[in-house]
């Protein structure tokens, strides 16, 4: 062979079924743990490359994952060298472990992490310190924080006034961060928003079954834009908590053991806003045009063009072409693993722009429009009064209690959704218009049919019933914020969550 050929690599389906080349060399292999004698988590593709990190001779045990041998060819079996004793994972004791100098076939995590997660996480909690013993469901809530993150301040106001304390945890460098966590305290629930924190390979959820801390994921957007990240099915065993009950029997027929359907709330602080004279008489839009990362996410996934066509003219007419239409459309795409799911979520996303595109048209021609976005709406809506986007914690209650109407308009990936703005708008004191999404069935039909309207054409009609009527306003105002105060604050959905999870361990 020449110096400029190289040997054929080997290659292996992983555990999802996709193929993937094996990395080869004493590199291949991540060194840890606090003892001396060898053990090897994995082989890799060439035993001889194994038995090349100790000294000539040395004997060692190891464990393999029988999907890995399987896939092998025959002589990898016969180049295992004798003095390598295969070893069982009930074999991997404290004992052994504490004895242990990990040898950890670095690929191993990603191509198999069903089988290799549970005990890497049994070596890395065997290697912590103890902590100080809890009653079981009493330790802290770990919350994963994002930079900007809207949704978790609200969370850790409400856990605290339900008398828990709360831990937070950023969404970077989550296993690390938590393993410190796990030396000095034992958690008794980590809890995040869209999979904040959770990686690829599922590490951090296969250390915290380890810990025996409870995993909650609470999806307030498409829970398959975000399991379409995950490698591992380590989320099928998590408590799945979803906005929109459309997704409760679709996460069922995966294989997920606890899903329930948990919506959106009114945070705290809309209760005492004080109205804005500026969008005074006004009818006002607040979003973006496109979420961040759009057309980045969506890159290679634009649907078939009279789809997208059919899917116009149902709007029009008052129909929905939501993400299920969609999936049902483009012949019923596997929604997990993968990113087949992704062509689905586009054609709904470019409807839906067209849906809010033509409602926020309609409703200009009625009512003055402020709009609070980004940049794109000038090329959209070149005759709405275009403003900067508005803080959630600063202006944007002030914004809702002093609009004629503020309009909402429910995003096409929830087949069932509902916004923040249903809840919002209401405890601000203001009035909210709204488009017919089945997830209205949450509240009483009284007060949701004077503020909904089912296409574009119907927008003006209702936008002036609401803006220059006093007393329905008033009379949708006061019953909305009691219903609101009642029943739908972060406070109520949080117990919930917390019963679900934690059931008679939760006091």
């Amino acid at each position: 062979m020449s110096r400029t050929e190289r040997p054929e690599r080997l290659s292996i389906r992983d555990e999802a079924g996709r193929e993937r080349t094996l990395a080869a060399g004493k590199d291949a292999f991540a060194v840890s743990g606090q003892g001396t004698e060898p053990f090897f988590l994995g082989l890799g593709p060439d035993p001889a490359v194994a038995a090349a990190c100790l000294p000539p001779g040395r004997e060692a045990a190891y464990l393999e994952c029988p999907a890995f041998a399987a896939a092998m060819p025959p002589l990898w079996q016969a180049a295992i060298p004798t003095q390598f004793q295969a070893l069982a994972p009930e074999d991997l004791t404290p004992g052994r472990i504490a004895r242990s100098r990990f040898y950890l076939y670095r690929q191993n995590l990603r191509l198999f992490p069903s089988f290799w997660g549970a005990l890497w996480a049994r070596i890395q909690l065997a290697l912590l310190p103890a902590p100080p013993a809890r009653p079981d469901g009493a330790g802290p809530v770990l919350l994963v924080r994002t930079a900007g993150g809207l949704l978790e301040p609200e969370l850790a106001r409400g856990l605290t006034a339900l008398g828990r304390t709360v831990t937070a945890l950023p969404a970077e460098n989550t296993v690390t961060v938590l393993r410190e966590i796990l030396a000095r305290e034992a958690p008794a629930l980590f809890l995040c928003v869209n999979g904040a924190g959770l990686d690829a390979d599922g590490l951090c959820p296969a250390l915290l079954a380890a810990a025996g801390v409870r995993l909650a994921v609470w999806f307030v957007d498409n829970p398959f834009h975000v399991l379409g990240r995950f490698r591992a099915p380590f989320w099928k065993k998590a408590h799945l908590f979803v906005t929109d009950d459309w997704f409760v029997p679709k996460l069922r027929e995966l294989g997920a053991d606890s899903v329930h359907h948990l919506p959106l709330a009114a945070s705290r602080h809309f209760f005492t806003a004080r109205p804005a004279s500026d969008p005074a008489g006004q009818a006002l839009f607040v979003g973006r045009s496109a979420f961040p990362g759009r057309d980045a996410f969506f890159a290679g996934c634009q649907p078939p063009k009279p789809l997208l066509e059919t899917a116009r003219t149902m709007l029009a007419h008052g129909e929905r072409p939501d993400f299920g239409w969609w999936a049902h459309q483009l012949g019923s795409p596997r929604l997990w693993p993968g990113k087949a799911v992704r062509r689905v979520g586009c054609g709904a996303e470019m409807a839906g722009l067209s849906w809010r595109s033509a409602c926020l048209a309609a409703l200009a021609e009625t009512l003055p429009l402020a709009l609070y976005g980004d940049a794109g709406w000038r090329e959209l809506l070149p005759a709405a009064r275009l403003h900067g986007p508005v803080e959630y914690y600063a202006g944007l209650a002030a914004l809702y209690a002093g609009a004629a109407v503020t309009v909402n308009l429910t995003s096409l990936l929830l087949p069932h959704g509902l916004s923040q703005r249903h809840f919002d708008v209401w405890a601000a004191g203001g009035v909210l218009l709204t488009d017919a999404t089945p997830g209205l069935h949450l509240f009483p039909d009284a007060l949701t049919r004077p503020m909904t309207f089912r296409h574009p054409g119907e927008i003006a009609d209702r936008a002036r019933d609401l803006a220059g009527n006093a007393r329905l306003r008033a009379e949708l105002t006061a019953g909305w914020r009691e219903l609101i105060a009642g029943e739908h604050t972060y406070e109520r959905r949080l117990a919930r969550l917390l019963d679900v999870v934690l059931g008679a361990d939760h006091s």
